[in-house]
């Protein structure tokens, strides 16, 4: 239970500058990632600006006998993006007492990319009967294509089991197999459940189906819910579906995204330069995009650059593509390279493709793209 006397002395402590005291007394307060306590320890971190201080405190604090801190400095090390000294941390929280055993999971399988060990912890959180652990690792599983009927089957689970967010998941599972038939049924049983992060994905599947009155409808309710990407999908709406006044504000609302700091607002507002012929400027966009790990940013950058008669260029965003994971931009390399009279050098992507999860029909093309088949 939250020690909401330790919090209130916290944020008196914090108003008046001591930064060191507050930053203790809302270590001391922790109870769990998911509440306020997180969010007013980070604000505070990056008020104070001396990382090095609060990482010393924190560590004080749990080491002094305060397990829970050592929580709240696994939160500090993921912000700071060194998640091998988070999992310590989460493993002395563990050997502490606290469960942990679900959000380290999620370290590994997010955060190191190491999935085989996530998923053996992820089925830890299950055998301990974390309520929240089915609907987690259906996620995980829905992220590998070739795992999604197993992701189906958990989170059906987790459904039966009452997790509502199991609800939104399966929707979001089918929408992005191109079922939005599918999805439908479930997302509204989320929204009817109250789980109003459906309303994006919703609004996603009634467009595709060409409920274009209803996804403006769930998107507005969306924005004013504050939903995380709706201000995303309504400048995409607006760009794409919206009438006249929408579509001359579609600009605007891209704008508002990027100011919002959205997930993928630059990639998708790159998009809609290019579709306007504004080439310059979708190249910063996408350029902007890929700095923040969009890989299929590469690709489009590649094809701008085709267009422009820039050989140089377009080749080294291919080859920054395919580093980046992107199966798509090989394939369109191995084209470039064929164009070009470079079989040889569609025989080194030929060994680059399993890994990136081709299947047979890419690997006999790019055998015949190199000359080979």
């Amino acid at each position: 239970m939250l020690d909401q006397v330790l919090v209130q002395r916290a944020d008196q402590e914090a108003a008046e500058g001591n930064h060191a005291a507050a930053l203790e007394l809302y270590a001391r307060a922790w109870d769990s990632r998911h509440d306020e306590v997180a969010d007013k320890l980070l604000d505070l971190v990056e008020e104070w600006q001396d990382v090095d201080a609060a990482l010393e405190i924190l560590q004080k604090t749990a080491d002094g006998g305060t397990v829970a801190a050592y929580e709240a400095l696994a939160v500090l090390l993921l912000e700071l993006e060194e998640p091998e000294e988070a999992l310590e941390a989460l493993e002395a929280a563990g050997r502490g007492g606290r469960d942990v055993t679900l959000w380290t999971a999620a370290v590994l399988a997010d955060e190191m990319g190491d999935r085989e060990r996530g998923e053996e912890w992820y089925r830890r959180a299950i055998a301990t009967g974390d309520t929240e652990a089915l609907n987690d690792f259906g996620v995980f599983l829905s992220e590998d294509p070739s795992r999604q009927t197993e992701a189906e089957e958990v989170l059906l689970l987790a459904v039966e089991r009452g997790d509502l967010m199991a609800l939104g998941n399966l929707g979001r599972l089918h929408l992005e197999a191109d079922d939005p038939e599918r999805a439908l049924p479930w997302l509204v049983r989320g929204l009817d459940a109250g789980v109003r992060s459906v309303l994006v994905p919703m609004a996603e599947a009634e467009q595709l189906v060409g409920r274009l009155d209803a996804a403006r409808e769930h998107l507005g309710d969306a924005l004013a819910d504050g939903v995380e990407g709706a201000r995303l999908a309504w400048a995409n709406f607006c760009a794409e579906h919206g009438n006249g006044e929408e579509q001359r504000a579609a600009e605007g609302e891209f704008r508002r995204a990027l100011a919002e700091d959205e997930p993928g607002a630059h990639f998708d507002f790159a998009l809609y330069l290019a579709d306007h012929e504004r080439f310059d400027e979708a190249v910063d966009e996408y350029q902007a995009a890929a700095a923040q790990g969009e890989s299929n940013a590469w690709l489009n950058l590649a094809l701008i650059h085709e267009d422009r008669k820039d050989r140089r260029s377009a080749e080294e965003c291919y080859r920054n593509g395919v580093e980046a994971g992107d199966l798509q931009a090989l394939m369109a390399y191995a084209e470039f390279l064929r164009q070009w009279g470079r079989q040889q050098d569609i025989t080194e992507l030929l060994e680059h493709a399993g890994e990136l999860g081709a299947g047979e029909e890419e690997l006999v093309e790019l055998r015949r793209l190199a000359g080979r088949g």
